[in-house]
Formats: C-alpha cells, sequence, structure tokens
C-alpha cells in the first residue's frame, strides 16, 4: 500500500470514529444508556403535607420536600398518608426549554403536586329494626248483662 493510501485510510478511520461518538448524549454511544445519567431536582408536595413520597427507584421523603433523581427514563411517585387515599403521579423525562438550556434532561411535572383524598370508612351493615311488639294488654272483660238484684226470697214464717 502506498504511503498516501494509508494517511487515506487512517484519516477514514479516524473520520468513521468522530462520527461515532458527535451523536452521542453524555459521552456514549446513541442509543445505549449512560452509565452516568444526568440528574434533576424534583420539588415533591401533598395536600395535606407530611405525606410520604416514594419514588419507583426506591428513594423517599417526607412532604414537602426535593429528591436528586435521575432523569433517564419515566418514574413514578406514590405518596401515602394514613386516613388517606395513595396516589401515584408518572414523571416524565423531557428536554428543558429556556437559555442556558440545551441538551439538559429534566422531569415533568414538576413540581409534583398530590391531593390526597380521605379514606371513606367502610359503611357499616345497619341492623334491621326489631318489630317491637307491644305487650298485649288484657282486655276488660267483656260486659256481662246485668239482673236486677232480687232480693232474696222471703217466705212467710211458718206458723
Amino acid at each position: 500500500m502506498s504511503r498516501v493510501s494509508g494517511v487515506m485510510v487512517l484519516s477514514l478511520f479516524g473520520l468513521m470514529l468522530a462520527g461515532c461518538s458527535s451523536g452521542s448524549v453524555g459521552g456514549g454511544f446513541p442509543g445505549m444508556a449512560s452509565s452516568n445519567p444526568e440528574k434533576t431536582t424534583i420539588q415533591l408536595q401533598s395536600e395535606p403535607a407530611g405525606a410520604q413520597a416514594k419514588t419507583s427507584l426506591g428513594s423517599s421523603c417526607q412532604t414537602p420536600c426535593s429528591l436528586e433523581l435521575a432523569a433517564s427514563s419515566d418514574i413514578s411517585v406514590t405518596f401515602s398518608l394514613d386516613g388517606y387515599q395513595p396516589q401515584t403521579i408518572s414523571l416524565k423525562p423531557a428536554a428543558a426549554t429556556g437559555p442556558g438550556a440545551p441538551g439538559t434532561v429534566v422531569l415533568t411535572p414538576n413540581p409534583v403536586m398530590a391531593q390526597l383524598e380521605p379514606v371513606m370508612p367502610a359503611a357499616k351493615k345497619k341492623p334491621k329494626p326489631r318489630k317491637h311488639v307491644a305487650a298485649a294488654k288484657p282486655k276488660p272483660p267483656a260486659a256481662q248483662p246485668t239482673q236486677p238484684e232480687t232480693p232474696p226470697s222471703q217466705s212467710p214464717p211458718n206458723q
């Protein structure tokens, strides 16, 4: 191989290698997850405050609070508080907008707000009302036909 051909082959190989890294995000190859994913801080709030907020990645805190999370994939946050129904909210990675943000990834929504609903007590079965049977009142005796009182018969004295 001539010297000019060798230089061209090396130059072409160098360009190919540079082309592989130019389209990458975070220094890795396109389509491959980065070993050091970009992190973003999310604010977690709940009404009422004091709920336990736990992410699908395992980190947790008590609201109001903030967590630093990897912004490389969808994440869910479950809010729970005694006496309230748990609520889960999904977060999705999105490109940041605004000055100084090109190439930055954030999670949305941020801040994350959970409106917790009170747990309704289980409906208790109402006892069936008992039929109240009144004690039978004795009926007054049936009116007997009254007979006029007759004086005892008097017999004439024996003489």
